[in-house]
């Protein structure tokens, strides 16, 4: 039976996630939307740190067959006030 890997990719490292045998690629990108599920569930704070998160399966050459992206991003609300961000209120 064929394996895979999943990896997690950010701009600072490449981490192995775990490996899954599938004779079935439908069934391995439910295995890697699973994965990443539990990624966000067990490293929640770690995606904020991060911020960019590239989940993808790899066959045993290293070949990267589907990819997931998970961005983390805050809005202006969440990061300062509108002056601070350079924004200002236009009079109606």
């Amino acid at each position: 039976m064929p394996a895979y890997s999943i990896n997690v990719r950010t701009p600072s490292h490449i981490a192995d996630v775990h490996k899954v045998e599938s004779d079935d690629l439908e069934g391995l990108r439910v295995e890697m939307a699973k994965s990443v599920g539990e990624l966000l569930k067990d490293h929640a704070e770690q995606i904020w740190a991060d911020q960019d998160w590239q989940v993808d399966v790899t066959d045993d050459s290293g070949l990267i067959l589907y990819v997931i992206n998970v961005s983390a991003i805050g809005s202006p609300a969440t990061l300062g006030s509108a002056a601070s961000l350079g924004l200002t209120a236009t009079p109606s």
